[in-house]
């Protein structure tokens, strides 16, 4: 008995210390941030209890039993598993009174709440499309007095958790804490004013230059420089909403901007080789799916959680994958263009001062640090921004100045084309009035001229020399191949139809490079004596009958070349056909030709009405009928 005083006393020690323990165990969990001048507002950097993961309650839970780690903004993660849910906690008072006492949070994330006394107070959802990029800070009012604070933070996508920095939270006066929010979007929009405006001039430009390649369908580079600008302007302008009020979840932003840092290089591969006059082959075609594939690539993990299992990249990273894909491109595309400019292609050296002076910034902004941001003022200069709005400047002259000489030698080749189809329309006037037989003839080229050609050509005895032909190819240089033929023409007028045809051939030869003409001579006499002669044409209809000529080689193709004659005579009333093959391939919207068949059918009609049923069939090629009727003067009396 006399040992229970001391028991006693031990006893009472002891509940002395557990209580001691447990009080030192509230005080460890109840984090007590004390803010001075509150007003001004004060930065509630800490101290903060650090929790990883939700506490046993879940996430609406307003006691958390774990000890917590002490923590003060901005002083890195106290933890290096980089959890995916964060809390902190902390008791806040002021060491002097405050009216409207309210919390202004930059939680930095996409999913957060903030607990008042363990209530729900705001969460970033409350707020329209907040993302992390917004950065639309929480207003929360709190009560007088003492007030629990607790801030959940969630990861995206199953990411790491990011904790707010130095000066994220603050306390102050409900209205001084408004207007610092209002002067934050404020800034954020002078921000972002440049990028904004550069986006717009893009947009504006593409539109500019699609009109120009819908009135010249050949100018290719109008096309490829437009999908420049649309793309890297709406991706741009895409990255401006997602800092101001984004249009869908970070996951599509970082997919937009991967588009628009990379993939926009695709069609500046086409670009350059259009203007260049260089045509696209598969390695060119390969890089340009590669450019597109890649951000695709980059932006899946983080597009749904169900391809969370593919590795995600961190956001540090890019800058690498960036300078990865932009070298070959950079490489390649200065190597191409001063290569092209040494060969004595002068669009290539209009180009290179423009991609060289974008690339160097491009590879300052990617190598150094201090250079991929700085501001003018209140505005925020991006490097990307600098260099596309200097690559802008640079090339928009350059562009002007083809547009204005491509313009001009457009002006030139139809003036040129307009003289030659007047010109042709003369050689092929109507033929003139002959005594015993009645000419029609029809003309149709397939472009502003042709390269078929008829000549009728009477002689003073009432024999008349015809001659109808086919210069392969179309256009100007067929038309010039034409008027030769003519003007050599004049001097054969009195020649055998086999000697008309050596003559061309001689004259032609070697002129022609790869192109030949087909040709058709005739002679006939007042009595209906006709002699034939062909170099590869088609032969003619007699009454609806084709002619079995003996074919020479076409003109043009061997300077030796010889032809025979074919002699027979017309009865009075008789037709006789002569065309090029314009007739025969005409060709339907189904691919049908027209043919022999066809011809056959309706060459003893008139000249017109045979022209007018292979256009209406479907013209491909210049078209050129001619009829002779034998018509004596006893048959017309008669």
């Amino acid at each position: 008995m006399p040992r229970s005083p001391l028991l006693a006393r031990r006893a009472r020690d002891l509940v002395a210390l557990t209580l001691l323990l447990h009080a030192f165990a509230l005080v460890a969990r109840s984090q007590t941030i004390v803010a001075h001048d509150a007003a001004g507002p004060a930065r509630l950097d800490g101290p903060w209890l650090f929790y990883e993961g939700d506490p046993p309650g879940g996430s609406l839970a307003s006691a958390d039993p774990r000890p917590g780690l002490t923590w003060w903004l901005g002083h890195g993660l106290p933890s290096a598993q980089q959890p995916k849910v964060i809390w902190l906690r902390a008791t806040v008072t002021v060491d002097q009174a405050l009216s409207n006492p309210a919390l202004l949070v930059n939680p930095d994330a996409d999913d957060c709440t903030v607990f008042v006394n363990g209530r729900r107070a705001a969460s970033c959802a409350d707020w329209p499309r907040t993302s992390t990029y917004a950065r639309r800070w929480l207003l929360v009012h709190l009560p007088p007095g003492q007030a629990q604070i607790a801030l959940r933070i969630v990861g995206p996508l199953g990411a790491a958790a990011r904790p707010p920095q130095s000066g994220d939270v603050l306390l102050g006066n409900s209205g001084v804490l408004e207007d610092i929010r209002t002067a934050t979007d404020a800034a954020h929009f002078y921000h972002l004013l440049p990028q904004t405006l550069l986006c717009v001039a893009e947009l504006l430009g593409g539109v500019v230059l699609l009109l120009a390649f819908g009135n010249d369908r050949s100018a290719r580079e109008y096309l490829w420089f437009a999908a420049f600008l649309f793309l890297d302007g709406a991706m741009s302008l895409d990255a401006v909403f997602s800092y101001l009020y984004p249009l869908h979840p970070h996951s599509i932003v970082i997919l937009t901007s991967a588009l628009g840092m990379i993939g926009r290089y695709a069609p500046l591969v086409g670009f350059i080789a259009a203007f260049t006059g260089v045509r696209l082959n598969r390695w060119m075609r390969g890089y340009q799916i590669l450019l597109l594939a890649v951000p695709v690539l980059y932006a899946l993990p983080y597009l749904s959680n169900d391809l969370a299992w593919l590795p995600r990249l961190p956001h540090r990273e890019f800058g690498w994958i960036l300078l990865f894909v932009q070298l070959p491109f950079i490489a390649g595309s200065l190597g191409f263009l001063a290569w092209k400019w040494r060969h004595g292609k002068r669009e290539a050296g209009l180009l290179l001062p423009s991609f060289l002076l974008a690339s160097g910034i491009e590879l300052l902004g990617l190598t150094v640090p201090w250079f991929r941001f700085f501001h003018a003022g209140r505005f925020g200069i991006d490097f990307d921004d600098l260099s596309m709005f200097f690559f802008l400047v640079s090339i928009g002259p350059v562009i002007l100045f083809r547009h204005r000489r491509v313009s001009l030698e457009h002006a030139r080749v139809t003036g040129e084309l307009d003289a030659a189809r007047e010109i042709q329309q003369r050689l092929v006037m109507p033929p003139p009035a002959i005594p015993g037989f009645r000419i029609e003839t029809a003309y149709s080229p397939a472009a502003q001229v042709g390269g078929d050609f008829y000549r009728v050509l009477p002689q003073e005895d009432g024999t008349i020399l015809i001659v109808v032909g086919d210069v392969s190819g179309k256009g100007l240089p067929a038309a010039m191949t034409v008027s030769a033929i003519i003007g050599s023409l004049r001097t054969l007028s009195t020649a055998a139809p086999a000697q008309v045809l050596c003559a061309l051939n001689r004259s032609l030869a070697g002129d022609l490079r790869s192109g030949f003409v087909t040709c058709l001579a005739a002679r006939l006499s007042p009595n209906g004596a006709c002699t034939l002669a062909s170099a590869g044409h088609i032969p003619p209809y007699l009454d609806g009958k084709e002619l079995d000529l003996e074919n020479g080689l076409p003109l043009g193709l061997h300077s030796g070349s010889t032809y025979a004659e074919t002699t027979l005579q017309l009865p009075p009333g008789a037709q006789l056909t002569l065309l090029t093959d314009g007739v025969l391939e005409a060709r339907s919207k189904t691919g049908e030709l027209f043919g022999f068949y066809r011809t056959a059918a309706i060459s003893s009609r008139s000249a017109e009405q045979i022209a007018d049923a292979a256009q209406q069939f479907g013209q491909e090629d210049d078209i050129t009928v001619l009829t002779i009727a034998f018509a004596p003067a006893e048959v017309l009396h008669g």
